[in-house]
């Protein structure tokens, strides 16, 4: 276990690092762009996060649907598997949970365990149609997930204007009483204890990854298929089963994001916070272990950016840049060591 912690979380500070000095660059280019006070700009992205317990609040808010898109990626692809519905399974589990809580009543235990699990079993059951087209028929997870987002989606729009709605509210699930809800960790700065389900979660799919049998398998099938069917491993069942996991991950992460921090669902468009799993992972290098430094980072640096469109200087579409080259770095140095590997294994 040490050497599956402490190797990736050195790993992860130093490409921590370097997204740093890229976030700095791209702020010092956008200072110079559009004359803004660089110092004043600086100062706001890099202190404004921590200077007071709202601002770290917030931070750690954000963490919380990283955390969970995060190692529902990492799961996956480490399954060599690139399932694009973990976007569409944290929206419809959060519907899902939206909608069941009232329906299950006033209890602060039962009422949120319950709406959470049962959203991680539905998004599981319906992450099991692309991961099923995989493994029997060969099609593409990539594209029949990216369209299942969507399938998703205005089923949810279509019974949240229907069925769904609160006839008092539009557009809106029925409301969430405090009893229905995640308790707070803190109230005064609206902490949830959906934070701590996430680090748990992350912990165990760690624990699950790197210590069973059915971990190893699972990594050895997204490594070299080819040697893990050699090796009695069912390949098939591992595609499957790590696309239907990490379905229910988001899931129960779109079912506690949304019981921990909103009073009903309303959501009128996906969150991105699937798609931004995919940022998490990369910068974790799909190891669950590191994912809750990843999205401590990524949420440090958006609380960051909000900071600094406040001051008028910058727009806060910078993070989003930022993000992006962060993705092409972490992304060239993935293929560039899966050709590595390759090479190794012809010479």
């Amino acid at each position: 276990m040490k050497k599956n912690i402490v190797k990736p979380l050195l790993t992860l500070l130093l490409r921590l690092a370097l997204a740093v000095a890229v976030a700095a660059i791209v702020l010092a280019g956008a200072c110079l762009m559009m004359e803004g006070d660089m110092a004043e700009v600086m100062t706001a992205f890099f202190l404004g996060p921590i200077e007071d317990e709202y601002a770290i609040a917030e931070i750690l808010r954000e963490m919380v649907p990283l955390i969970f898109t995060g190692v529902a990626v990492s799961l996956m692809v480490r399954c060599g598997q690139f399932n694009m519905f973990v976007e569409g399974a944290f929206f419809g589990g959060a519907f899902l949970a939206g909608v069941l809580a009232p329906m299950l009543g006033e209890n602060f235990i039962i009422t949120p365990v319950i709406a959470i699990l049962a959203a991680a079993v539905a998004m599981g059951l319906i992450g099991y149609v692309p991961a099923k087209m995989k493994s029997s028929l060969g099609v593409n997870e990539f594209v029949s997930s990216l369209m299942l987002n969507y399938i998703v989606y205005w089923v949810v729009m279509y019974l949240i204007h229907g069925v769904a709605a609160d006839p008092d509210y539009p557009n809106a699930t029925m409301y969430l009483e405090d009893a229905m809800r995640l308790p707070f960790l803190n109230e005064d700065i609206e902490l949830s204890s959906n934070l701590l389900i996430a680090l748990v979660v992350a912990v165990l799919s760690g624990l699950f990854l790197f210590k069973t049998k059915w971990g190893y398998a699972l990594r050895m099938t997204g490594d070299n298929p080819t040697f893990a069917v050699y090796s009695g491993i069912k390949a098939k069942s591992y595609v499957t089963s790590s696309q239907v996991i990490g379905s229910a991950l988001a899931g129960m992460g779109g079912a506690s994001f949304l019981l921990g921090n909103y009073y009903r669902f309303q959501w009128a468009s996906l969150p991105n916070y699937g798609f931004d799993g995919f940022v998490i992972a990369s910068i974790a290098g799909n190891n669950p272990y590191a994912v809750p430094l990843a999205a401590l980072f990524l949420g440090y640096l958006r609380v960051g950016a909000l900071q600094v469109s406040r001051l008028g200087d910058i727009p806060n579409e910078v993070i989003y840049v930022i993000q992006a080259i962060i993705i092409i770095l972490f992304g060239a140095q993935f293929v560039l060591s899966r050709r590595k590997k390759g090479g190794k294994k012809h010479a």
